[in-house]
């Protein structure tokens, strides 16, 4: 099972959507502390992207990757310029697997191409976003120098 996983942003009014919607609206608030635990639990990422991992990461980990303050603007706009799709999509996902389970139920009468075309889209879906993700990850490694890349990759060891 997919699901797809970013980060928590904090202060200002929350966003209501089931697990997305502990993100608030202000996107001027990233606090990357609160994102890894999110990460984990909310959207249905491969367990593999634990070595790919997303901008929210990077900011959470600035201080022992040795960040220099323009490279953790540049990753939280990388971070802002993806999350409006992010959560846009986890809503979609989210609204479609309602809609499977509501379908599939044994009390109802099972609408078979409907459900096989519902789960098409979750996997479309699905997969452009563990994409955007990927796509995020890699404009955040290419910010970092040689020095940090080898910081990253003995924290992304340990967790």
């Amino acid at each position: 099972m997919l699901s797809v996983v970013f980060f928590v942003l904090s202060l200002g009014p929350w966003v209501t959507a089931g697990a997305h919607g502990r993100i608030p609206n202000d996107m001027r608030s990233l606090e990357p502390g609160k994102v890894i635990r999110v990460m984990e639990t909310d959207f249905l990422v491969p367990s593999g992207f634990r070595m790919l991992p997303g901008p929210m990461f990077y900011l959470a980990h600035a201080k022992a990757l040795g960040l220099g303050v323009r490279q953790q603007e540049e990753i939280r706009r990388i971070a802002e310029r993806i999350m409006p799709e992010t959560v846009r999509a986890g809503r979609r996902i989210d609204r479609l697997k309602s809609e499977v389970i509501t379908l599939g139920d044994a009390r109802n009468s099972f609408p078979s191409p409907r459900v096989h075309f519902l789960l098409r889209r979750i996997g479309l879906l699905e997969a452009e976003a563990n994409f955007q993700h990927i796509e995020a990850h890699r404009a955040c490694l290419d910010l970092l120098d040689p020095r940090q890349k080898a910081r990253l990759f003995s924290l992304l060891s340990h967790h």
